[in-house]
């Protein structure tokens, strides 16, 4: 005997509400049997079928199949019953309506290994129901006829000994429902066909026996024909573990390709969530974050070695044979002049004022006198005409700048060579500097040398005050000596900056190079070469890499509150985490009958599972590629300066998002686990 239910009975619970679904069904099915099972709407006829499919539990009694008990079955024996011994005939057809006719029947050959064997099967079979030009429709597309065809076709490729069928022709014409009737009756040669309807003249000349369900027992049980006995050895494929692999990731890129407009709206959900944390974190390390650490210099050139000795003097003399017993590759004799700040203000149609840093490092920039080399973010490359007009027209000796605009950098850099840094450094560093005239303070352009003027006096050219005349001056480049303004009556027209001019000896004064040295510069091709050299420096003298690091001042409170900061971009991260979360475990239950249908099929749960994962992961994918594109862009924003995305950032937030779709596929494997398979199709009917 292939099927026996003992006393079955099936009792739902909800909301400590009990309902007796059917009880006390005695019944014994084989082979070659046609059995329509008929009653009322509500009688128990839908949940006996659902029992036998496995689709639903029963509470009382024993399910035998082929003489062995059921009710001991795993999870795992239900599934092997299902994917081995039956086939399921819904009255909601449950396609997969995303999925074309050959894509739904194919995935009841998941047993098959050779991918071409599937497809030749389920073409066979597609034509047997008569929906060859249908073949390669989507299930939505197809009438309710096509759609129970379909169906029946992925029933037949299962190749299952037992058939079930739920109101098959309950959403179908008159000629439909005929039509399939007889496409049954068909495939039902050594199997065991057994059919719920509220139609039974379509099935009155094909049934072999008629089961009628009053209140959820059996009413009558009439055999109209009685079935040969055949002993019938079902067969049982093996699936090897590499072919379930390919099944699950054919399954995934299924799920994947199914829904489209899904895939890239959550796609999209990916990239502006990792869009918002690349923006967060770049602005927050820029603005908020303090450094604990810092080098030397404010930027520290590699194979730069800053030296002193303990006389805090270092002569010419001294500093050539340092370089002769180093290997010197370069020096700056005065270490002040190797770096120093300018500040450019913001002036007609620039986005913003800038500092710059001025640098010699002749060894990876190396310029000619006169020239300079501008490192400059993407994002002010509009504003570099008016900074170079603003430095060579200063007159500190610059005549040309040319420009390298830069995605990592977020600060400007403007390169020098040695004898511009050397000889006319200070003047460079005078650019846009301050005075003083009592309690105002405003900015010089530039300073030139006046024969005419009086040491201690100075002119003012384009100057903005009104009657200064006479009145004392502090210069921010001279702040131990006081000067008086002898006139402020001159204009330039080439230049809307104010310009002081001063006499032969305060200009030399101020912008002569310096004599001695506290500290000096050596220059190395490598940090490497650098540090070897420091250990060959004389008794006396000590040298550090200008890019080593040392805690800055109060760098415990700096760790304070960069712990502070640290703690609002994971509390963030979080509140994004779930904010995604909730998007994704709201979208993804359009996947639930789908999930429920592969149940039907007995693909198991462990592929069906993984297979989520895969899809999961294809959706992740493209922020991959996308995050670096997205944070290229914002490095040509216009006057926006993220720099690009560091390689930490870049995987933390990959890998929060990665964390987050996986745990989005674990929650929804662990709800649809719990769930009835027939409770899931019902609501995914409605």
């Amino acid at each position: 005997m292939l099927l026996k239910l003992k006393n079955i009975g099936k009792i739902y619970n909800s909301n400590d509400i009990l309902t007796i679904g059917i009880r006390n069904i005695n019944l014994e099915f084989d082979y070659n049997e046609f059995v329509t099972i008929e009653g009322e709407s509500g009688s128990g006829k839908s949940t006996l079928l659902n029992v036998i499919a496995a689709n639903d539990s029963y509470e009382e009694g024993e399910l035998y199949f082929n003489g062995e008990e059921t009710s001991h079955y795993s999870n795992a024996d239900w599934e092997k019953y299902r994917s081995n011994s039956i086939a399921m005939i819904f009255q909601d057809f449950n396609i997969i309506e995303n999925l074309t006719v050959l894509e739904n029947v194919e995935l009841a050959l998941l047993r098959i290994e050779s991918k071409k064997e599937r497809r030749k099967i389920a073409c066979e079979l597609i034509k047997r129901v008569g929906l060859k030009e249908q073949m390669h429709q989507r299930g939505s597309k197809l009438s309710g006829g096509e759609k129970q065809r379909t169906v029946i076709a992925r029933a037949l490729a299962q190749d299952s000994p037992i058939i079930l069928a739920d109101e098959p022709t309950g959403n179908l014409d008159v000629k439909a429902s005929r039509e399939i009737a007889a496409l049954l009756k068909e495939v039902s040669k050594n199997k065991l066909v057994i059919v719920v309807t509220h139609n039974p003249e379509f099935f009155e000349k094909y049934a072999t026996r008629r089961v009628e369900i009053y209140d959820g027992s059996v009413k009558e049980d009439k055999v109209i024909e009685k079935p040969t006995s055949q002993d019938i050895k079902i067969n049982v494929p093996y699936i090897t573990p590499k072919q379930q692999i390919k099944n699950t990731f054919r399954i995934g890129f299924l799920n994947y390709k199914s829904r489209p407009k899904f895939t890239a709206l959550m796609s999209l959900a990916l990239c502006c969530i990792a869009a918002s944390l690349f923006a967060i974190m770049a602005l927050m390390i820029e603005y908020l974050v303090l450094p604990l650490k810092t080098s030397l210099d404010d930027v520290g050139v590699e194979g730069k070695v800053i030296i002193s000795n303990t006389d805090e003097n270092i002569s010419l003399d001294s500093l050539d044979e340092i370089c002769y017993k180093t290997k010197a590759n370069y020096f700056m004799y005065n270490r002040d002049m190797s770096e120093f700040k300018i500040n450019i203000p913001k002036r007609n149609s620039m986005y913003k004022s800038y500092e710059i840093t001025c640098i010699y490092d002749p060894i990876h920039h190396y310029v000619n006198e006169g020239e300079g080399l501008l490192i400059i973010p993407s994002a002010y490359i509009a504003d570099y005409d008016e900074i170079s007009s603003q430095i060579t027209s200063a007159g500190a000796g610059i005549k040309t700048i040319n420009v390298l605009s830069s995605k990592a950098e977020s600060e400007l850099v403007l390169y020098l060579s040695y004898n511009d840094m050397e000889n006319n450094g200070k003047k460079i560093e005078a650019i846009n500097t301050t005075m003083r005239i009592g309690s105002n303070t405003t900015t010089i352009y530039s300073f030139e040398e006046d024969n005419t003027l009086e040491d201690g006096s100075i002119k003012l050219v384009n100057s903005s005050f009104y009657n200064v005349k006479e009145q004392n001056v502090v210069l921010d480049i001279a702040p131990t000596k006081m000067f008086v303004i002898s006139d402020d009556s001159e204009t330039d027209k080439t230049t809307s900056g104010i310009i002081v001019r001063m006499s032969s000896n305060d200009y030399k004064n101020i912008f002569a190079s310096s004599k001695g040295s506290k500290q000096a510069a050596i220059y190395f091709a490598s940090d490497e070469i650098a540090y070897a050299a420091i250990k060959l420096l004389p008794d006396g003298y000590i040298g550090m890499l200008s890019n080593g690091k040392v805690y800055v001042l109060n760098a415990s409170q700096s760790f304070a509150m960069n712990l502070m900061w640290y703690g609002c971009l994971l509390l963030l991260s979080v509140l994004l985490a779930a904010v995604l979360y909730a998007i994704f475990m709201r979208s993804i239950k359009i996947y639930l009958s789908d999930f429920a249908i592969y149940k039907t099929l007995g693909i198991s749960s462990r592929v069906s599972q993984a297979s989520l994962y895969v899809q999961m992961v294809l959706i992740y994918l493209p922020t991959l590629v996308l995050l670096p594109i997205i944070s290229l862009i914002a490095t040509k924003i216009k006057y926006l300066a993220l720099p690009f995305i560091s390689v930490g950032n870049y995987f933390f937030i990959e890998g929060l998002l990665l964390f987050i779709i996986l745990f989005v596929a674990y929650g929804f494997n662990k709800g649809i686990a719990r769930s009835k398979i027939s409770q899931v199709l019902r609501r995914g009917s409605k």
